[in-house]
């Protein structure tokens, strides 16, 4: 077997799936430091043997304390097991951790931990720029920390002193508390609330002192942009974010009156913000300026003004904390970049680098992609982003495959996607399309996925999107195209080879939905699946047995890889198991994988290489060039 001589470039497991990563940035209230988690690995676990099939996965992380100038970081801790950031308290001389086991409390300056909550905290879904809001937070005078429990089916907010002493149980709601924030004057609370449903979030306001609610307003479309909401620094004004204009922008409120006013406007999506310490102005990432999905940092005065962009910094930017002396620091990824620290001046000037966790042999092995907008024949205008091997010259073919990335409330952004450089240096052209579903692009978008656009509408943009590559002067379709997704990409590649069986020449398909009757009745998401089939598949028979490629399978032409987990809670496994027993019993040619323990996405090292390789022979057989050397044909015999 010969060895490519573009093989220093190939990228391995685990630089696909990286064990490490920063997270859990923190500014001291003085200003003076951060600190921020360190994943330096992972303990992964088969269970199997103790009579529990599943994979269970322990990252070991520890606490750092960098200086806000930057340098060397110092460890807090060494012990390996710190799951959560940790919250400074407002006077700076504590930090509390809260945990799987407990809450937990040290001094900043070191010493004793100490825990004053027994039993797991909750640990809220909120993206990044956003998350802080689902920590454990200090009340203003430091007395005492708010955090949330999660008692199936219902969460716990709940208050406990500093010295553990006093226990205080505050709210509850069958479904999920996913952001909470104190009134400056310690006396309120606003605070998120999600159903069951998943749909719908409601926003409310709590008065400590008589424990009396109030519901403030509800927002729809909760898959879009999760609705948060943080207090002003003079405890006058709510600022919060909302998709009721079709797009996620900012508003305000006051909380006595009831009147909601917008603080950002215009068709592209603003989250993710910060005040500035007097209140007077709000840093936030904005999609305005920048191709590709990517974002930059806008400030705008508070309560409105003419919004100024701070960052020109290609790729995904996240304000994390403003500090008393004007400086914003953020978060800032891309294609090429794994993730870091970086700050800037409030009033702009050039960005600083803090930190560095791209390793220097990974960086060469990357290369950013091109965003290129496509129309479908209907007029939906799509964006794609497009991988080329990093090794490309112009005038030089690939293959191309269309991959679809899972969701499909997700979308592809220009940030840190390792697979997309896998892929394309195994010598592809690979191209990512932001079908309808996708998020980023408007709620009208994000919502032509659901009812009657299911499988439909999403279908149509993914074949719009492998039409349009073969127009592409540097791709090579003497071989077809092939098309690949995982978990909904998975879906909606069994949607190609049913629906449109004539379209791509290879097929490789992930954890995903074959049989809608399966998956509503079993998956742990029921009610997204809900939203997404427009009720429940009683209900909507012919729907569910139309976008069902199961009960297609006699069209099947194009050679296939379907893998899963046995373990799958989000995308039941029972379905691959029929599916693939009918795909075999019409005579289709296809390959088959399961992963015993092994959940929505394959967890341990062996399993992630074991499917990495399979995807790559299957395309290599499937797209590239046949030679009697490594890549013979069925009618060559190799030697």
């Amino acid at each position: 077997m010969s060895t490519s001589p573009h093989a220093a470039y190939q990228l391995t497991a685990v630089e696909v799936y990286p064990r490490q990563a920063l997270s859990g940035f923190q500014l001291a209230p003085d200003g003076r430091q951060l600190t921020f988690l360190f994943k330096r690995d992972e303990r992964v676990e088969d269970l199997t043997g103790s009579g529990q099939r599943k994979v269970k996965v322990t990252p070991i992380a520890d606490l750092y304390f960098l200086s806000s100038d930057g340098g060397y970081p110092r460890p807090f801790t060494d012990s390996g097991d710190i799951s959560n950031p940790v919250v400074w308290s407002p006077d700076g001389k504590w930090l509390a951790f809260g945990q799987k086991g407990g809450l937990r409390i040290a001094p900043a300056a070191g010493g004793e931990t100490r825990t004053i909550y027994s039993g797991d905290t909750y640990d809220s879904p909120l993206a990044a720029g956003d998350a802080y809001l689902g920590y454990p937070r200090w009340s203003p005078d430091g007395k005492s920390i708010l955090f949330a429990t999660r008692e199936e089916p219902q969460a716990i907010l709940r208050l406990v002193s500093r010295d553990g002493r006093m226990h205080r149980y505050v709210f509850s709601v069958e479904g999920y508390i996913t952001g909470w924030d104190w009134s400056p004057d310690g006396k309120h609370i606003v605070f998120v609330t999600r159903g069951e449903n998943g749909l719908v979030g409601d926003v409310r306001l709590l008065n400590i002192e008589t424990d009396e609610v109030c519901l403030l307003w509800e927002e729809d479309n909760y898959e879009y942009q999760q609705p948060v909401v943080v207090w002003s620094p003079d405890g006058k004004h709510i600022l919060f974010r909302s998709n009721r204009s079709g797009w996620a922008k900012l508003w305000y409120a006051t909380p006595d009156s009831g009147e909601v006013k917008p603080l950002t406007a215009g068709d592209w999506d603003d989250y993710a913000f910060r005040f500035s310490p007097d209140g007077k102005q709000v840093v936030y990432a904005s999609r305005e300026a920048q191709s590709g999905n990517g974002d930059d940092l806008w400030i705008i005065p508070f309560p409105g003004g003419t919004p100024q962009r701070l960052t020109h910094h290609a790729g995904v930017n996240i304000p994390l904390a403003w500090s008393k002396d004007d400086r914003v620091y953020y978060w800032h990824s891309s294609p090429v970049e794994a993730g870091d620290l970086w700050v800037v001046s409030g009033s702009g000037g050039e960005a600083r680098r803090l930190t560095w966790n791209t390793p220097i042999e990974l960086e060469r092995k990357l290369r950013a992609p091109e965003e290129v907008l496509i129309t479908n024949d209907d007029g939906t205008r799509i964006s794609t982003l497009i991988y080329l091997p990093v090794y490309y010259r112009d005038g030089e073919k690939y293959p191309a495959i269309v991959w679809i990335r899972g969701g499909p409330t997700g979308v592809c952004r220009y940030a840190f996607a390792p697979f997309y450089n896998w892929l394309a240096n195994q010598g592809y052209v690979v191209i990512t399309p932001n079908y309808r579903g996708s998020i980023g692009h408007g709620v009208e978008h994000m919502a032509a996925v659901a009812s009657e656009g299911l499988g439909k509408n999403d279908l149509s943009d993914v074949l719009a999107t492998g039409r349009y590559v073969r127009t592409l002067p540097y791709v090579d379709h003497s071989r077809g195209v092939g098309v690949g997704g995982h978990s909904w990409g998975g879906y909606l590649t069994l949607m190609t080879v049913t629906q449109a069986p004539d379209e791509f020449s290879c097929a490789v398909a992930g954890a995903a939905i074959s049989d809608w009757m399966i998956q509503q009745a079993q998956t742990e998401v029921r009610y997204y699946d809900r939203w997404l089939i427009g009720g429940w598949v009683y209900d909507q028979p012919e729907r569910a047995r139309d976008c069902s490629p199961v009960n297609f399978v006699e069209r099947i032409r194009t050679p296939l890889l379907v893998y899963h987990g046995e373990e799958d809670n989000d995308v039941p496994f029972a379905q691959a198991q029929m599916f693939t027993a009918k795909v075999k019993q019409s005579g289709a040619k296809i390959e088959y994988i399961t992963y015993p323990a092994e959940g929505h996405s394959n967890r341990k090292l062996e399993n992630q290489k074991d499917t990495l390789d399979r995807i790559r022979v299957f395309f290599r057989q499937h797209l590239q060039s046949w030679n009697f050397r490594d890549n013979p044909s069925a009618n060559q015999e190799q030697y």
